[in-house]
């Protein structure tokens, strides 16, 4: 573990030494998305995500109907992005991920249901990274690509050690054409292929981000998500959030019936509603607290491994191996995150 926090720390320290080699401002730029106001850009960070317990329907040509009640489930993350180039007219920046997802079901003893069975205490890891690329293509208009791949699953395991890696392998991109209005504006429209929604889904995009009234702002990628925040203080921004997320995990039941299969795929798809407080101890030490409600959109196992589609399993889901309904609830974040401030910088001895 310590190897692990000590090889986070040189990335960054060699981002930020990037950084100050280049000597760059890149909200400077009249081509750049950022705007004036947006809130501190995280550079480390290090979240603990945690949904209140919920309720379990599900069904299945295979098994039959059942439910359960899932007492938690906590989600443990550590991201870094960092600079990877710096350049008048192009910015490339990399990331890294890594986290750690639980369900806890209630009596799980008593079910035997396979879905709860199987889920039950299993810890879904994901671990991967991902890259930005900004650049300018003609005065104010910019194009922006966003690729990332993560392994997602119960990789670890050791009875699928015979499974290919590759099984587990995540990938999403989205390119995006925008324009830069001025230091407070700018927007743009682009296509993503991603699990937001659950499902590998390929949908249209809007992109747009707007500091206005002086302390309030919007910033909005829709369909997924969209953010108002208000700047309380220099150190403090307040933020009122609706979110589309998803994602899919690769995962292993000890089932008779499923021998065909050396793993499935467990599809979720959450719509979360919250309020969030961006509240900086320093310009480079913050700390987020939020809380929200959580809806459900999409909770189901599938055998289509991958497969790309334009529509999501909600509306073609003949190969899904159990359909399950899951209750909505209360959800609490909390994370620390090290912004790259010029502060920062001269504790390290860059600057």
């Amino acid at each position: 573990m310590k190897k692990y926090v000590c090889l986070l720390l040189v990335i960054f320290i060699f981002g930020l030494e990037l950084f100050a080699q280049e000597k760059v401002d890149s909200t400077n730029y009249d081509w750049n998305p950022s705007v004036v106001g947006g809130g501190p850009v995280r550079g480390l960070e290090v979240s603990y995500h945690s949904n209140s317990g919920f309720d379990v329907n599900s069904k299945s040509n295979l098994y039959g109907s059942g439910n359960g009640k899932i007492d938690y489930n906590r989600i443990f993350k550590t991201k870094i992005r960092f600079p990877i180039l710096i350049k008048e007219k192009l910015i490339v920046v990399g990331g890294f991920e890594y986290s750690d997802e639980e369900f806890h079901f209630k009596d799980n003893s008593e079910n035997t249901y396979p879905l709860y069975q199987s889920l039950n205490d299993k810890n879904l890891k994901s671990i991967g990274g991902n890259i930005y690329l900004m650049t300018q293509l003609k005065k104010n208009r910019f194009f922006i690509f966003r690729f990332s791949a993560k392994f997602k699953g119960d990789y670890w395991k050791e009875h699928i050690g015979n499974v290919n890696k590759y099984t587990f392998l995540k990938m999403e991109l989205s390119p995006i054409i925008g324009w830069k209005v001025n230091s407070k504006k700018s927007w743009g429209v682009g296509l993503a292929y991603s699990y937001t929604f659950g499902d590998p889904l390929l949908f249209p995009i809007f992109v747009y981000n707007h500091s206005f009234a002086d302390k309030w702002g919007v910033e909005a990628f829709l369909p997924a998500r969209i953010k108002l925040r208000y700047q309380a203080s220099k150190l403090c921004f307040i933020n009122a959030k609706a979110k589309l997320q998803g994602g899919s995990y690769s995962i292993h039941f000890d089932e008779p019936e499923l021998d065909d299969f050396k793993t499935l795929e467990l599809r979720r798809a959450d719509v979360n509603f919250s309020l969030e407080i961006d509240k900086g101890i320093t310009d480079w030490l913050w700390t987020t607290v939020e809380c929200g409600f959580r809806t459900n959109l999409n909770f189901d196992v599938t055998n289509k491994n991958n497969a790309f589609s334009l529509s999501g399993s909600k509306l073609t889901n003949e190969n899904n191996i159990i359909d399950s309904y899951a209750g909505g609830g209360m959800f609490f974040n909390f994370s620390v995150f090290i912004a790259p401030s010029k502060l920062l910088l001269k504790k390290v001895g860059i600057r």
